[in-house]
């Protein structure tokens, strides 16, 4: 496969050298690794040219994406006129989660957003009831609340042997009615994590399905993404268990009707990892029809973090069609976009060290 860093000794002379053009007309260099300019070495993260609502990547491939450097400055990379550009931009155009106050949130939360019948959904009441901080401080959710389109505000609450050990909850339709199911990461504090899938029925949130607790405390896991992954017209939920200690990548469908219902596991593979111990980053895998058969596929860092991995679905069995070395240490999320505009996806990653990647099929 084709490894490309984007050219930044290029884009920033032409920023800052040419009245802030931006422009510049080489794309990156397919298969080779070019030395970074001093002056270019620090970007601190990349972000979404389109905010995700939701929560949950999904399959969108903006057409821009947007890089902030250690100094704080941000700028759009994007298709001009069949070249590459990159423009500074505002901070109030960067796309981001809600971040308003809602009284009695958890530390860092983010508010997921849909036009539907949930409108917002967040997570609440911070404890310190389990020690395990996998997510950086010591802060837990103990409750769950939604805003409804009539603008109701419910809430769901644990009782005190478990939390919500995640920092949304996201909103996607996975029963193909129209109106979003809401996940997220529910944990025993003997027992572990599992996926939990809640609803709104009537005045109040209920739990339509749970994946089993992992068996012991201090396991977790971390959502990857939602997407008719095996193309049979429904959407399956992906996730990560275990993604610090040879993390198991497993696809599942939401099954059954009314108020109780289950996750059922359609296939397992292991060897990856979405997330660094104490880090809050947790979009770090995405999903985009990366082979071009027309079916979502998962884009993830390999366990030991040292390589990219794409896992297609098609034929209702996970399989790993192409692998990429890292050359260094993911710092940032996994962002999708489509940045030659040729209807096909790139993965942009910010490294550790400073620097930008670019990974795309061949």
């Amino acid at each position: 496969m084709d490894l490309k860093r984007i050219a930044f000794g290029a884009i920033i002379f032409s920023v800052f050298g040419a009245g802030l053009s931006g422009t510049f007309t080489t794309p990156a260099l397919a298969g080779k690794v070019e030395q970074i300019a001093t002056a270019t070495r620090c970007i601190k993260s990349v972000l979404p040219g389109q905010p995700l609502l939701a929560g949950v990547h999904s399959g969108q491939l903006p057409i821009t994406a947007i890089i902030r450097r250690c100094g704080g400055l941000a700028m759009s990379i994007s298709k001009r006129g069949g070249n590459l550009s990159m423009l500074p931009i505002q901070e109030r155009f960067i796309p981001k989660f809600k971040l308003r106050s809602k009284g009695l949130t958890i530390p860092d939360m983010r508010i997921a957003l849909a036009p539907k019948s949930i409108r917002e959904a967040w997570l609440t009441r911070p404890n310190e009831r389990y020690d395990h901080a996998i997510l950086g401080d010591g802060f837990e959710a103990g409750g769950l609340a939604v805003t409804t389109a009539k603008g109701i505000r419910l809430e769901f609450l644990l009782d005190k042997t478990q939390v919500f050990e995640d920092r949304m909850a996201r909103l996607v339709d996975l029963d193909g009615d129209g109106e979003p199911e809401i996940v997220t990461v529910q944990t025993s504090l003997e027992k572990g994590a599992s996926v939990a899938v809640f609803g709104v029925q009537g005045d109040e949130i209920i739990r339509l399905a749970k994946t089993p607790f992992i068996g012991q405390s201090h396991r977790w896991l971390n959502i990857a993404a939602a997407a008719d992954f095996d193309g049979d017209g429904k959407v399956e939920l992906a996730w990560v268990q275990t993604p610090h200690i040879g993390g198991i990548l497993k696809v599942a469908r939401l099954e059954g009707k009314g108020s109780t219902r289950t996750l059922k596991v359609l296939d397992e593979i292991s060897g990856f990892s979405n997330h660094v111990i104490g880090s809050r980053e947790l979009l770090q895998s995405v999903t985009f029809d990366w082979d071009g058969d027309g079916l979502p596929d998962i884009i993830l860092p390999g366990a030991a973090r040292r390589t990219l991995q794409v896992v297609s679905m098609k034929g209702g069995k996970l399989k790993v069609i192409d692998e990429m070395a890292i050359d260094g240490v993911i710092n940032s999320q996994l962002v999708a976009a489509d940045l030659n505009g040729d209807g096909k996806g790139e993965v942009l990653i910010s490294l550790k060290d400073g620097r930008l990647f670019s990974f795309s099929a061949k």
